[in-house]
């Protein structure tokens, strides 16, 4: 399938994100910082790589069995790997190759994995019915607390309905709707007061909703109609500030499109590289200087772990892929 460079810049964006936010989140304890940034970046980066990753599930050729046999061989391979890593080099976790509890960032791999089976009831059924369906699976999902972390069930359900509306994007003609120079300028106005308020009111929204892992009980039991108010507040501000992003997108070949192609390499690499910096405390003490060293020291460090991986691949001619885009 030819490449878009438009997706591939939205991809090297979002990746970029992804590493500053894990950064941030990481060192917070080391440099006293708070959730902002985090919270902000909630509302749009795994939207929007969902959104992107059905997209082109939608149009691919590839058989479906495949791609979820690339999937299971990739989260398989790697939850190994990250299992060894933390046990034995760095010693913040138990020995066990428990399988149905992703580590750190792996579990994207799973839902992607349930997402592929849900195209079997995606391609039969309309969008009016489906998008529809996702949102409710999504809030109600949060009634039940023992959809957590198992097999990445709770995400799977929260983020279903960006996956959805990519996997109907081209039927619907959403990305043409969105960019239409009206919705680019309320939604990108609508986002910068949604940046500022929860610069303002750090308690605009709990983090545990925005993480998606946690069930209503687990947020709070006393007043579950909370959880599901701040659910819906948090799909109601993830579309507004999704389509801003994707407003905000570069069309024309830039370093971000080749950063782009490759971000399944540098997401699954970045995390190990920055638990690693942050166990060992391999941390400067000015705060500034630090957390720009730890950002640009990830960034370089899973570039070159992205060659060398290019490289085993060539060599023992295996290849993984999350989705064709």
């Amino acid at each position: 399938m030819k490449r878009i460079a438009y997706f591939d810049n939205a991809k090297g964006i979002l990746i970029l994100f992804i590493i500053l936010a894990h950064v941030l989140s990481l060192s917070s304890s080391y440099y006293n910082y708070n959730d902002d940034f985090f919270k902000f970046a909630s509302f749009f980066m795994l939207q929007c790589f969902f959104f992107i990753s059905a997209y082109f599930s939608s149009k691919a050729k590839t058989p479906r069995s495949i791609k979820i046999f690339k999937l299971l061989k990739t989260y398989l391979l790697w939850q190994t790997i990250i299992t060894l890593y933390y046990a034995f080099i760095l010693h913040i976790v138990e020995f066990n190759f428990n399988y149905l509890i992703p580590r750190y960032t792996l579990w994207f791999l799973i839902s992607m994995m349930t997402y592929n089976l849900s195209e079997i009831i995606l391609e039969k059924t309309s969008y009016k019915i489906m998008i529809p369906i996702s949102f409710v699976l999504g809030l109600i999902a949060g009634f039940f607390p023992f959809i957590g972390e198992t097999l990445s069930l709770s995400r799977s359900f929260v983020f279903f309905p960006f996956y959805v509306l990519g996997y109907y994007a081209q039927k619907t003609n959403l990305l043409t709707l969105i960019q239409s120079k009206k919705i680019k300028i309320i939604t990108i106005s609508i986002s910068c007061i949604i940046l500022l308020l929860i610069l303002k009111y750090d308690n605009l929204l709990p983090l545990k909703i925005l993480k998606g892992k946690f069930s209503y009980f687990d947020i709070n039991s006393a007043n579950l109609l909370l959880g599901l108010t701040q659910r819906i507040i948090f799909y109601i501000l993830s579309i507004i500030v999704s389509i801003a992003f994707f407003n905000l997108i570069p069309k024309k070949e830039s370093s971000l499109t080749i950063l782009g192609r490759n971000t399944l390499y540098i997401y699954l690499t970045q995390g190990m590289i920055l638990k690693t910096f942050v166990t060992e405390k391999i941390l400067l003490d000015n705060r500034v200087v630090g957390t720009l060293l730890l950002f640009f020291l990830a960034f370089i460090l899973t570039i070159l772990f992205t060659k060398v991986i290019k490289k085993i691949q060539q060599l023992t001619k295996y290849r993984m892929e999350v989705v064709n885009g």
